[in-house]
């Protein structure tokens, strides 16, 4: 099922409380800083949810293409978006035409599906994009304080469960190493690489945080809890 309509508000509530929490506020002021200007050029808004980076999106030009498998999301999203896909990512994304847009977001999206998954979705979004049209991709990252307590010391030594990363709908958490090698397979290029440092839980040593909130040097950007990598269409 999809909509086009033009920026014809749905009149759905709007609820983005979510994004008000402190954890989020941080993670979407780097996100903002990363989406230029569209002057018109087509973008798409991948689990677009309510419509918070459609918003985004269509405030700096872009004519924003949002999709989400929540017909209530659809339908609040459909205040900001130029056009508006129920469904999931990967099967929309397939009856799009290629080379038609400049730029991708998929933000918090890999994680909740299976690897083989998260490969197709990658080949649909490159499939879709323009020759060097960008992908704005973040994902929770395993190799990062929290992940060093909950997923290797908690999961896999102390066998206390699985660790979710904090959402019980995550299937696979990436490493930032294996993230970048999925993109690189799948023909992206980096540009840029920012770690998104909240805090963790460590063995003997407890709950602590990094003394600062975002890192682009290597390595320190390889250890945020959030991974947040623009990459380009090679």
């Amino acid at each position: 099922m999809s909509f086009d309509n033009q920026f014809q508000p749905s009149h759905t509530q709007i609820n983005f409380t979510k994004y008000e929490k402190p954890y989020e506020i941080g993670r979407i002021e780097i996100l903002k800083g990363l989406i230029p200007s569209g002057q018109g050029r087509s973008a798409i808004d991948i689990g677009c949810g309510p419509g918070y980076f459609s918003r985004e999106l269509s405030g700096k030009g872009w004519r924003t293409t949002a999709i989400d498998t929540d017909i209530q999301n659809i339908e609040s999203a459909r205040n900001y978006a130029y056009a508006t896909h129920l469904g999931d990512a990967s099967s929309v994304l397939s009856k799009l035409p290629e080379n038609q847009y400049e730029l991708v977001l998929s933000l918090e999206i890999v994680e909740h599906m299976p690897k083989s998954h998260g490969k197709h979705l990658l080949t649909e979004i490159i499939r879709v994009l323009t020759p060097h049209g960008s992908l704005i991709i973040s994902t929770p990252n395993r190799f990062s304080p929290e992940g060093l307590g909950g997923y290797y010391w908690g999961e896999k030594i102390r066998s206390w469960g699985k660790w979710a990363a904090w959402d019980s709908t995550h299937v696979h958490i990436y490493s930032s190493l294996e993230i970048l090698q999925l993109l690189k397979t799948r023909g992206f290029a980096m540009d840029r690489i920012i770690g998104y440092h909240y805090e963790g839980k460590l063995p003997v040593i407890g709950r602590w945080k990094l003394p600062l909130v975002k890192s682009t040097m290597f390595p320190v950007n390889r250890i945020g809890f959030n991974i947040i990598i623009e990459c380009h269409k090679k």
